[in-house]
């Protein structure tokens, strides 16, 4: 079910404007209209309120790639699409 979301959201948001930004990382943390994802040592909150319901088909330690961008006012991150990305080992830096 979560790879269908996961299509059904790329399909529906495949357009990413030309000044969107894609980052990866792991979600720590869902709440009902935002989650919080730890990249590169540091944590963004995504806001999704745009996509519609899509927490309900996130989990906690999933890697996913956001696209979107910075909102203007703050320090969160407008998510205009998801897409799931493969998980990496813990072990050694190894994929």
């Amino acid at each position: 079910m979560l790879l269908a979301v996961f299509l059904l959201l790329f399909a529906s948001g495949s357009v990413t404007g030309g000044d969107a930004e894609r980052v990866e990382g792991v979600v720590t943390v869902v709440h009902q209209n935002d989650f919080v994802l730890e990249h590169d040592g540091r944590r963004i909150v995504v806001d999704v309120t745009s996509l519609g319901g899509v927490t309900a088909a996130i989990a906690e330690g999933q890697p996913v790639a956001v696209f979107g961008s910075m909102a203007p006012d703050g320090p969160t991150f407008i998510a205009i699409r998801l897409a799931p990305t493969p998980r990496r080992s813990q072990t050694s830096g190894r994929q």
